[in-house]
C-alpha cells in the first residue's frame, strides 16, 4: 500500500493511502496509525467513507462502531441467556464426518455393483453373438463383434476396478469411531425459552394495543411495563401488581395509566383470580 502524506497528532502518526498495486474490484482506502507506543492499528473504508470523514476521524468512528457493536452482542447475549454455555462443554457421539463418507461410499459401491451386473449382462449377449459369428463362419461380422466384445470386455473391467477402489476406501474408513461435539443442548433450550418469551410477549402486546387508546413503541411499552420495580399481593379473589411510579414525567404517568387500564381490561386471570394492576407513587 502506498503512503499518503503524513497526519500528525501528539499521540499518533497517520497515514492514508490505497493499495499499491490497483484492483479496480477493490476501491478500499487505508488509514494506518502509529502511536508512540503499542501495536499499529489499520483502518479501511469504502469511497463513500472517505467521502464523508477526514482521516483523522476514522479512528474514532471505528471506535463509536465497535463499542455500538458490543453492546448490541452484550444485550442479545443477556437476551438469549447465552452466557451459561461458552462451548467448553462436549458431548461423546458418533463421528457424523466418518458416518457420512461411510455413507457416501456404500451407495457407491451399490451404484458400482448395479453397472457391473448391466454391463455383464450385455458382455454375455455380445459373447453370444461372437459365437454366432464363429460357427457361421463370418468375416467382417465376426471382426466388427469382436472388437465390440473387446469394448465391453474393458469396460466391465474398469467397473470393477472401480468397485474394488471402493472397496479400499471404504475399509480405510475402519470401524466406528466417536467423536467429541460442543454440547449445545442447553443452549438450544434457552434459545426455545427466548422464541416462547418473545412470542408470548409479542401476543400480549398486540391484545394490549388494542385497549390502548393511543399510539406506543413496543420499546416504549416494554420499559414501562416490564423495567420497573413493584410488588405482588394475592388476596382470595385478587391478584394484584402493583407497579412502582416513582420517578416518572407527566407524560410518562399519563402513558403508565393508560397502560394500566389496558391490562386491566383485558381481565387476565392467574390460577382462576383476576389479575389487577395498579400505580403505586411511592417506591416499595
Amino acid at each position: 500500500m502506498a503512503k499518503a502524506r503524513g497526519l500528525f497528532r501528539s499521540f499518533a502518526q497517520v497515514f492514508c493511502g490505497v493499495w499499491q498495486v490497483p484492483r479496480p474490484d477493490d476501491p478500499r482506502f487505508f488509514v494506518i496509525v502509529e502511536p508512540p507506543t503499542g501495536k499499529t492499528l489499520v483502518y479501511w473504508g469504502t469511497p463513500r467513507r472517505r467521502d464523508t470523514w477526514a482521516p483523522l476521524e476514522w479512528p474514532r468512528v471505528y471506535r463509536e462502531r465497535n463499542e455500538i457493536q458490543e453492546n448490541s452482542f452484550k444485550r442479545m447475549i443477556d437476551h438469549g441467556a447465552l452466557s451459561i454455555n461458552y462451548g467448553r462443554k462436549t458431548i461423546v457421539g458418533a463421528d457424523r464426518h466418518q458416518q457420512r463418507a461411510r455413507s457416501k461410499l456404500e451407495q457407491a459401491l451399490e451404484g458400482a455393483q448395479q453397472r457391473i451386473e448391466r454391463k455383464a449382462q450385455e458382455l454375455e449377449a455380445q459373447q453370444d453373438k461372437v459365437a454366432e459369428s464363429e460357427q457361421r463362419g463370418h468375416g467382417k461380422r465376426l471382426e466388427q463383434r469382436q472388437q465390440a466384445l473387446a469394448k465391453w470386455q474393458a469396460e466391465v473391467q474398469a467397473v470393477q476396478e472401480h468397485q474394488n477402489r471402493l472397496r479400499e476406501q471404504a475399509d480405510a474408513l475402519g470401524p466406528p469411531k466417536e467423536r467429541r461435539d460442543r454440547d449445545f443442548r442447553k443452549q438450544t433450550i434457552m434459545t426455545v425459552r427466548t422464541l416462547w418469551l418473545e412470542n408470548a410477549l409479542l401476543a400480549f402486546i398486540g391484545v394490549l394495543v388494542g385497549h390502548l387508546p393511543l399510539t406506543v413503541s413496543r420499546s416504549c411499552l416494554l420499559t414501562l411495563r416490564f423495567e420497573r420495580s413493584g410488588m405482588r399481593l394475592e388476596t382470595a379473589c385478587h391478584v394484584i401488581y402493583e407497579v412502582n411510579g416513582a420517578g416518572l414525567s407527566v407524560a410518562y404517568r399519563r402513558l403508565m395509566t393508560a397502560v394500566i387500564k389496558g391490562v386491566n381490561a383485558m381481565e387476565l386471570t392467574e390460577q382462576g383470580k383476576l389479575i389487577q394492576v395498579r400505580l403505586k407513587d411511592r417506591p416499595p
